[in-house]
């Protein structure tokens, strides 16, 4: 019987050390086309090699979801920037630029491409394979907020994206990776608002970085 329980995470393992190495030596050699291989493994993986997962109705919104989006959304758009330029300007001894209209433009562009290879596909494996598929079981709560399986998958999130760009800062992605399963269990196991969330954060941060010199 115990042998049974943890076979379910032997596959999602798997997927995870691959899709780890895939992306570590992607960028360690500089793949061209990086931009793309990983966003579709992410995607084919777990449809192709897991067939107990059977997505349904994953990107669908639920009103479950949306007031605490809103609410988050609207705090982030509010505290992030001033926290941001101070932190800049504080620690890291940076100045505020008024960037052009063309910087400007640019910058939404990126946040606008990284839906389709960053934010969907990532929420797509992390939110919707890892949290709500291969960790449901542990739904259980810590500090009546955050849930194990929210725990497990953010750290292993940050662990990716660390390994993934080859900067340790990257694991800071843990933070923001514990709103986006909460989006996600508020929206009973959807991703539509994890993924609009996760969206205006790349969005937001490309632009605040134009006023950075």
């Amino acid at each position: 019987m115990e042998e049974k329980k943890y076979s379910k995470f032997i596959v999602p393992f798997v997927l995870l050390s691959a899709i780890s190495a895939l992306s570590f030596f992607m960028n360690k050699y500089r793949f061209s086309a990086r931009h793309f291989v990983f966003p579709a493994a992410l995607f084919i993986l777990p449809i192709l090699f897991d067939r107990t997962f059977r997505p349904k109705k994953l990107f669908l919104p639920s009103k479950e979801g949306l007031k605490l989006f809103l609410w988050v959304t609207v705090a982030t758009l509010v505290f992030y920037p001033p926290l941001f330029f101070a932190y800049n300007m504080t620690f890291l001894h940076r100045t505020i630029a008024s960037p052009t209209t063309q910087e400007l433009m640019k910058a939404v562009t990126k946040g606008l491409i990284a839906i389709a290879v960053a934010a969907i596909p990532e929420e797509f494996f992390f939110r919707g394979y890892l949290q709500e598929h291969a960790f449901a079981a542990f739904d259980k709560k810590i500090l009546k907020i955050v849930s194990l399986k929210n725990l497990f998958t953010s750290l292993l999130f940050g662990l990716v994206h660390a390994i993934a760009f080859l900067d340790i800062t990257r694991a800071a992605t843990f933070f923001p990776s514990l709103l986006f399963g909460l989006f996600t269990e508020k929206s009973r196991g959807r991703i539509f608002y994890s993924v609009s969330y996760h969206v205006v954060s790349n969005i937001l941060a490309f632009i605040l970085w134009t006023f950075i010199k």
